[in-house]
Parts: structure tokens; sequence; C-alpha cells
């Protein structure tokens, strides 16, 4: 170790021991300080303003508003498209289904 990297340990060492703290971590925490509500023990769920509900549907409508909506015909096209996905799926299941029913009753184990 050159003489330079030594004295910069030591120096690290030197501040750590200074601000009492026993790991480098320790310092981060401790200057991160945690807001708490006055005279609410540790723990308590603080009760909800009365206007909360109003509030957040409030919002939802803003939001709601903001969306680009598909028009109708693309929404009929994109809505046939995800059943007929649906029902291929149950058919290729139902079918694998049936064979595995069919050779575990033959071998005897259902």
């Amino acid at each position: 170790m050159t003489k330079g990297a030594s004295e910069n340990s030591q120096n690290k060492a030197r501040a750590r021991q200074s601000s009492g703290l026993k790991n480098p971590l320790s310092r981060a925490s401790a200057r991160t300080s945690v807001a708490r509500t006055a005279g609410a023990p540790r723990g308590t769920v603080v009760t909800k303003p009365a206007g909360r509900l109003r509030t957040f549907f409030r919002e939802v409508k803003v939001e709601m508003s903001k969306v680009t909506w598909p028009p109708r015909k693309e929404l009929l096209a994109s809505t046939g498209v995800v059943i007929v996905a649906v029902v291929i799926a149950g058919v290729y299941i139902g079918v694998f289904d049936f064979i595995w029913n069919v050779i575990v009753r033959s071998v005897g184990l259902g």
C-alpha cells in the first residue's frame, strides 16, 4: 500500500471515530430524518380526511378525460380478436385435457 493510500484510510477512520458512527452507512441514515406526526405513537395509522374519497373520484374523472379512446370500429375488432383467441386456447387446453384423461385412465392411475 502506498503512503498516500494509508493516510487516506487513516483520515477516514478518524472522521468516523470523531462522528461517533461505526460504519459509513450509519452516516447516511443519521442524516435522514423521518417526518412523524406529532403525538402519534409509532406504527399508528393516521385517520383519513373526510373529503378524500371525493377527491379521489374527482382526480379519476380528470385522468379519464386525458385518455385517448379508440374508435368504436377498432374497439369491436380488438374485442373480437380477444374472444377468438380465448376460444382457441380453451379448445386447445380442452383437447389435451381429454387426451391426458384417456391416457391416465387406461394406465389405471386415475
